[in-house]
């Protein structure tokens, strides 16, 4: 839920995408939030069960979500073939493989917050 709500947060209001962060990205109990945002912890669940509900239908629309899967998982089987042929050629280092690998760890860490 914490990836769709960095894919989508931006379609909640305001005060559903803070709840929904501290509760996700924060972890933070509903009573804590209800304390911060001054309403009732039935409130809060009921706010995030709504939010959650309108990131499941962006997502089941727009699919972003798997599209992100898929070209993490892409990028993770390029990341793998190129440290097994940097161990194949560990006697002559290959600088550029390193900055493949590189290039490739910040993509992934871009996909999904990897």
């Amino acid at each position: 839920m914490a990836v769709l709500l960095d894919i989508y947060g931006e379609m909640l209001t305001k005060k559903q995408r803070n709840v929904m962060d501290q509760y996700y990205n924060y972890d933070l109990s509903l009573q804590e939030i209800a304390e911060n945002i001054d309403i009732s912890k039935q409130g809060v669940h009921d706010m995030i069960k709504r939010a959650e509900h309108s990131l499941l239908k962006a997502d089941e629309k727009l699919r972003f979500f798997n599209r992100l899967s898929q070209i993490r998982y892409g990028l993770e089987e390029i990341k793998g073939i190129l440290e097994d042929q940097k161990q194949l050629i560990q006697a002559q280092p290959c600088k550029q493989l390193d900055i493949c690998r590189e290039k490739l760890e910040e993509l992934i860490n871009t996909c999904l917050g990897g």
